[in-house]
């Protein structure tokens, strides 16, 4: 941890630096949530359908970097597409700096979440799989307004390292890998040999917000990333572009005025 938090203060203070850096964060940012207003439309359609649990899908935004083809990070981990016409590069993931600026100053969005793909081996009951697994901020569930089906969602104070290590299992996980057992909750599991407690079960259909056609098997808070992960760990290096960033806007606001403010947020 006291690695991740000295890549972290160096990379705040590289932003702060290096204005021309950030002003192609503020260039990738607004271009990525207020370009494309059909774009957002897709979105919005695509999340009511594959996220049936989620509250008021419709005002959530999913933000992307537009850069130059010539600007690349450290390591991207998601999706990525360039336009030939303009040379701009659409990549899906941002570092872990980026949510913490934006997390402080919302703007127009009630709150920000972010998440990001991970592996876990999965040791339960003397049996041993891989799982496609995703670290979330502690607001994640509450932000989407995802409840529980059993037991309890990942919370504000389960992201840290000082707490206890608890996980959410998906319906179909729960179902598939553990016969949809109803002692399931309390249940200790080992993810990369580390034992932690499934906290709760997530309701049917809900599988993660990541990419179309992905299912998140296991969700544990992101504050635990590096004890799983180890060397390996997203959080080891200022450059790693690996989280999803997404927004809940507030009442009446608008993609635009989330595009305005999170040009204030970086100047």
């Amino acid at each position: 941890m006291q690695t991740f938090w000295q890549d972290l203060r160096y990379g705040l203070q590289m932003l702060w630096k290096n204005p021309g850096f950030t002003a192609i964060a503020v260039l990738t940012l607004a271009l990525g949530i207020g370009a494309n207003t059909a774009l957002f439309s897709v979105v919005d359609a695509v999340l009511l359908k594959k996220l049936p649990a989620v509250q008021d899908p419709d005002h959530l935004v999913l933000f992307n970097s537009v850069s130059t083809s010539q600007f690349t990070p450290g390591s991207h981990n998601g999706t990525n597409r360039t336009d030939p016409a303009t040379n701009l590069t659409t990549r899906s993931s941002f570092p872990y700096q980026t949510f913490v600026r934006l997390r402080e100053q919302r703007g127009a969005c009630s709150d920000i979440i972010a998440f990001g793909a991970i592996g876990l081996n999965v040791n339960a009951d003397g049996l041993a799989d891989f799982a496609n697994a995703q670290a979330v901020a502690g607001n994640y569930y509450e932000v989407l307004g995802v409840p529980a089906f059993m037991g309890r969602m990942i919370t504000y104070s389960d992201d840290n390292s000082a707490a206890s290590p608890v996980a959410v299992i998906s319906y179909r996980y729960w179902q598939k890998r553990f016969s949809g057992r109803s002692d399931i909750v309390g249940k200790q599991i080992n993810l990369n040999n580390v034992a932690f407690t499934i906290a709760g079960v997530a309701p049917p259909g809900f599988e993660g917000a990541m990419d179309l056609g992905t299912s998140m098997d296991v969700a544990i808070p992101m504050g635990w990333e590096t004890l799983v992960d180890g060397d390996r760990s997203e959080f080891m290096g200022a450059g790693d572009w690996w989280l999803r960033i997404m927004g809940r806007l507030k009442p009446g606001a608008t993609i635009e005025q989330a595009q305005a403010s999170l040009v204030l947020a970086f100047q």
